[in-house]
């Protein structure tokens, strides 16, 4: 795509760039290009045997060109196995079991979701600005040796349908293991850039994924049925080797100071691990803050060496929970999120209470709940200290939450007086509700990075 600004419009109702008087001044033109190519081929074998036993196996070979010369190019497989339970004489005999399905798989994935030239060092060109010559400048820095992701994966999961249909369970465990692991490698700040792609080592995902649906009550004479279901998951992240120029990096990152904690690439650390001086809370004697050193002593000094693990920014357990009644012509339907365990850095109260003037448009409790005379027991330290506060274990806090997602209510009126007075087939009046309300341990404004807003609508469908 291409840009270009001009000025210089005589009338607000002149929308073509031809009636301009002159570009925009100091201006240039501007666009963005991108393209890649991708190749390969691709092999599928599917049997299966007396309705029992089933067999999936397939061969991929791909190249790409958004990597690197020399390893555009790479195979990926997968096989599954699956077996019927239901379908034997034994299980036949169970009356209550509709449905019971044990698969086995095991299998290779590339990914290739990336910008077409991660892998290139990219320049962009300015005339005429430079000692009268033309010049250029780095946009980002490319890896001649960035090759494909690669994730091994095995998973072993059961299908279940029990009492015709009224129960379903689904259950999955999962290891994952992600080598050539493509990621974002933040630099530090004197690089001139914020980050770069590379392959930064292997990483294991292993896990469990739970989904339940039953059916409470279902009686089709009466025209009721209520239903509820849910999913739990838990996900254990675990960094196993990184590369040596990563570890190079981290430990430039570590001597870095700011407000935000830093997430560096350690092994036997979770990729979301949260890296923070550790913090005993404001001293109520003195109103500064204390930090525990790497050796155990206290100080009120922050020092960026002494960040270590002090969370992770993932829950343990997750998932939705959902419900739905319908009687006649009334449907009620609600979704709910939920999130246990784990942890989150709550960089609001560094930014919105500790680390801005006094006099700017501030959070009341700039003033209010801050550390005032000694012997006050408060989390925010005195209003009087302007030093800078930095990213400190005081500010990361375990996350609980609940949030109802969406609420809806809705009426189908298809009565014979409709038809027969009004020429209606059916009138429908529905409610519908969106991020109703959230409930959570860690108390942070949201929207500040995106906006969001709770939805109320309430719609009337004719159909004649």
């Amino acid at each position: 795509n291409y840009t270009v600004k001009a000025e210089g419009f005589s009338d607000l109702n002149m929308d073509f760039l031809g009636m301009a008087d002159r570009y925009v001044k100091n201006g240039a033109p501007g666009g963005t290009e991108s393209s890649s190519r991708r190749i390969g081929g691709i092999a599928n074998v599917n049997y299966t045997f007396d309705r029992k036993y089933f067999l999936d196996a397939s061969g991929k070979f791909d190249g790409s060109s958004q990597f690197g010369a020399d390893k555009r190019f790479a195979p990926f497989w997968s096989v599954g196995l699956g077996w019927n339970m239901h379908h034997e004489n034994f299980a036949k005999k169970i009356s209550w079991l509709s449905t019971a399905r044990v698969r086995l798989s095991y299998g290779t994935s590339g990914s290739q979701s990336f910008s077409s030239y991660q892998a290139k060092t990219t320049y962009k060109y300015f005339g005429n600005n430079y000692s009268s010559w033309n010049g250029a400048y780095v946009m980002a820095l490319g890896n001649d040796e960035l090759g494909w992701q690669v994730t091994k994966q095995w998973n072993l999961g059961i299908d279940l349908d029990l009492f015709q249909g009224r129960v379903r369970i689904n259950a999955d465990v999962y290891h994952k293991l992600t080598d050539n692991l493509l990621s974002d490698i933040t630099l530090p700040s004197a690089s001139g850039f914020p980050n770069y792609k590379a392959n930064v080592g292997e990483v294991v995902n292993k896990g469990v994924e739970l989904t339940l649906n039953a059916y409470i009550i279902r009686d089709t004479e009466r025209e009721i049925m209520w239903s509820i279901g849910g999913s739990l998951a838990h996900n254990k992240n675990e960094i196993k080797k990184i590369s040596n120029s990563l570890k190079f990096l981290n430990e430039k990152l570590q001597e870095e100071a700011g407000a935000n904690p830093s997430f560096l690439f350690e092994e036997g650390q979770s990729m979301n691990t949260i890296f923070v001086v550790p913090s005993l809370g404001i001293d109520p004697s003195t109103g500064k803050e204390l930090f525990v050193k790497r050796d155990g002593s206290l100080t009120t000094v922050w020092d960026a060496k002494d960040k270590i693990p002090c969370g992770v920014a993932e829950p343990k357990i997750w998932g939705n929970l959902n419900t739905l009644f319908r009687w006649k012509g009334v449907d009620v339907n609600a979704v709910f999120g939920y999130r246990l365990g784990g942890q989150m850095y709550n960089n609001t109260l560094i930014s919105k209470v500790e680390n801005i003037a006094t006099y700017d448009n501030a959070d009341k409790r700039v003033l209010y709940d801050r550390w005032k005379n000694p012997g006050d027991k408060a989390f925010f330290k005195s209003v009087k200290d302007k030093t800078e506060t930095k990213a400190s274990s005081r500010f990361v806090m375990d996350e609980r939450t609940l949030e109802c997602r969406s609420i809806s209510v809705s009426y189908d009126w298809d009565a014979p007086w409709l038809k027969n007075n009004l020429g209606l087939q059916y009138l429908t009046v529905a409610g519908y509700m969106e991020d109703v309300f959230r409930i959570s341990s860690v108390k942070q404004e949201r929207g500040l990075n995106y906006p969001f807003a709770r939805k109320f609508s309430l719609s009337l469908t004719a159909r004649f």
